[in-house]
C-alpha cells in the first residue's frame, strides 16, 4: 500500500510541474494588450463551505461597459485556471460575440470553459474546447480590481468532481480569436 501511496504522490507531483511549466510557457508567450488585461495579483479562496471568492487586480482601470479595444474583440476577458484539469472561470464581455448571459448580457458576466494547450497556432496560445455553463455570481468592478463571489457548486468541474479555489493556478487577461487549428475553431490568446 505505501509503494502506491509513493506512486500516486509522485505521478501528481510530475503532473504539478507538467502543469506548471505549460503555464510559465503561456505566459512567456502572451501579447500586451490593454493595461485592465494585465493581471498583477490575484486571489481564489473559499467563503465557508458553499461559496468561492475569485479576485484580480489589474494594471488598469476595468471599464464597466466595452471599450474601443473590447469592441474590437470577439471576447475579452479574465481567467481563473486550472492546469490541472484545463478548465476555467472566466469573466467576460463581449458585444461583438452577441448575448449568452441572462444575468448581464451586455457587461462582464462569468462563463466556465474547458481548453486545451496542445494545438493552437501562434499567436494564440491554447484552444478553447468548450463554453461548459453561464453561472450566476455576484460579480464586482471596482477601478482595477474585479472581484467574483460564486457558489462552489458554480465552478468549472470535470470527471473528478467541481474545481476548488485551491485548484486555481494562475489568474490571466484574454481575447478569443479565430484558430483553424482548434476543434473548436476558436483559440484564447493571453494578454499582459
Amino acid at each position: 500500500m505505501a509503494h502506491q501511496n509513493r506512486y500516486v504522490t509522485a505521478r501528481a507531483f510530475v503532473a504539478a510541474i507538467a502543469a506548471n511549466l505549460a503555464l510559465a510557457a503561456l505566459v512567456a508567450g502572451s501579447q500586451a494588450g490593454p493595461g485592465y488585461l494585465a493581471v498583477g495579483d490575484w486571489s481564489a479562496e473559499a467563503q465557508g463551505g458553499n461559496r468561492v471568492r475569485l479576485t484580480v487586480s489589474t494594471d488598469g482601470l476595468i471599464p464597466k461597459r466595452p471599450d474601443a479595444f473590447i469592441n474590437d474583440n470577439a471576447i475579452v476577458g479574465v481567467a481563473w485556471v486550472d492546469a490541472g484539469t484545463w478548465t476555467a472561470l472566466v469573466a467576460t464581455i463581449h458585444p461583438v460575440f452577441g448575448r449568452d448571459s441572462n444575468q448581464r448580457p451586455d457587461s462582464w458576466h462569468l462563463h466556465t470553459v474547458t481548453l486545451d494547450p496542445e494545438g493552437a497556432t501562434e499567436p494564440n496560445d491554447v484552444c478553447l474546447v468548450s463554453v461548459d455553463t453561464t453561472p450566476t455570481a455576484g460579480i464586482n468592478l471596482q477601478g482595477s480590481t474585479l472581484a467574483v463571489n460564486v457558489a462552489r457548486t458554480s465552478m468549472p468541474a470535470d470527471s473528478s468532481g467541481f474545481v476548488g479555489p485551491e485548484d486555481i493556478d494562475m489568474a490571466t487577461g484574454f481575447t478569443v480569436h479565430g484558430d483553424g487549428a482548434c476543434g473548436s475553431g476558436l483559440a484564447v490568446r493571453i494578454r499582459t
